[in-house]
């Protein structure tokens, strides 16, 4: 099932799904949803914390939470209208976005310097990896080595930004 039908069936808005149509999104168009969704959340009286735009992975990105309470509302009560404006305004133009093309390449740009640190920190704590070993699959072992031993290989790479 293509993204536009499941982002239909799960709530989207007409204006996401009009975003989301040609699986290209560009920052304005990812910024104009990511608005939304702050609107959404304000005009419900959900505090929104930092909603600044920052690049700490390698690509401009607009980082926000929210208040988990708000006048009137139990905690769940928020989160659910909270999860609400994220699903209609923004959760599937935010998830193209940051898988798009340059999103990935700047991540990989990002994640190369690190690569060295990151590959003799996994070998030191027993996991087997090639030196030109991919980003998703550093990620994806330095986040089983985290779960399995407590180590943290990221040796000020993060991921998350």
């Amino acid at each position: 099932m293509e993204m536009a039908s499941v982002a239909e069936e799960r709530g989207a808005s007409p204006e996401q799904l009009a975003i989301i149509e040609d699986g290209e999104i560009s920052f304005d168009e990812y910024q104009v949803a990511v608005t939304r969704t702050v609107d959404c959340l304000r005009s419900a009286d959900i505090d929104v914390i930092g909603t600044g735009v920052s690049s700490p992975r390698g690509f401009p990105e607009i980082r926000y939470s929210y208040s988990t309470s708000s006048p009137g509302r139990t905690e769940a009560e928020t989160d659910a209208i909270a999860q609400e404006c994220i699903m209609s305004n923004s959760l599937f133009v935010e998830s193209l976005y940051q898988e798009s093309p340059v999103a990935q390449e700047a991540r990989e740009l990002y994640f190369e310097p690190y690569r060295d640190s990151v590959v003799a920190c996994l070998r030191d704590n027993g996991v087997e990896v090639d030196d030109d070993v991919a980003r998703v699959v550093a990620e994806r072992l330095i986040g089983e080595l985290m779960m399995e031993t407590g180590v943290s290989c990221l040796s000020g790479y993060s991921p998350g930004g």
